[in-house]
């Protein structure tokens, strides 16, 4: 943070992220789009206003304004389609995140 935006690029924060994060848990199955490796595919549109004005789709999904995914598979099964939730209930999720929330707060 001490010299500011450009000492992390994008492509570096996204390596972090997926290889990185693989490496620190200790996967050698994950963190990257290869065959053989377990694959979650998440589509973003990047058209619309959190992404305006970057020329950089990487840096828009990292740097910018968060952006719902439009699309999330996980091992192939459809997570969110059409940026919907598929697999829960969202009003009850909310619900339960508030309920563990007010746990945590509580002591």
């Amino acid at each position: 943070l001490r010299d500011g935006p450009s000492a992390l690029g994008a492509r570096e924060a996204l390596e972090i992220a997926t290889l990185g994060g693989a490496r620190v848990l200790g996967r050698s199955d994950l963190g990257s789009l290869e065959p053989g490796k377990r694959a979650d595919l998440v589509l973003w549109d990047i058209s619309e206003l959190p992404g305006g004005g970057s020329w950089d789709p990487v840096a828009t999904l990292i740097f910018c304004a968060p952006v719902r995914p439009r699309a999330v598979y996980v091992e192939g099964r459809a997570v969110v389609d059409d940026f919907q939730l598929q697999t829960v209930d969202p009003v009850r999720l909310a619900h339960q995140a508030q309920t563990a929330v007010a746990r945590l707060a509580n002591g």
